[in-house]
C-alpha cells in the first residue's frame, strides 16, 4: 500500500503514523454510518411522497398511507 501525503507549506509530506492512524479511523467512522445514511435518504424521501392530497385521499382508505408508514418503520429500524 502507498504511503499518503498532504501538503504542507506547498510540499507533498508523508502523513505521520498517528496521521494514518487517524485519517484510517475517520474512513472507518464514515464507512460504518453507511447504513445509517441510506436509511436517512430513504426516510426522507419516502416522507417527501406524503402530500396534502395523499392525506387527504387517507381520509377515505388508509391503505397507501399504511404501506408508507409500513416503510419509513422498517428504515427507522435500522437507525
Amino acid at each position: 500500500m502507498m504511503a499518503r501525503h498532504h501538503m504542507v507549506n506547498g510540499l507533498q509530506v508523508v502523513f505521520s503514523k498517528d496521521e494514518e492512524d487517524a485519517r484510517n479511523a475517520e474512513e472507518k467512522k464514515w464507512a460504518d454510518g453507511e447504513v445509517a445514511r441510506n436509511a436517512m435518504a430513504e426516510i426522507h424521501r419516502l416522507e417527501g411522497e406524503i402530500t396534502i392530497r395523499r392525506l387527504r385521499e387517507a381520509y377515505k382508505d388508509s391503505t397507501w398511507m399504511d404501506a408508507q408508514d409500513a416503510l419509513i418503520k422498517t428504515q427507522r429500524d435500522k437507525l
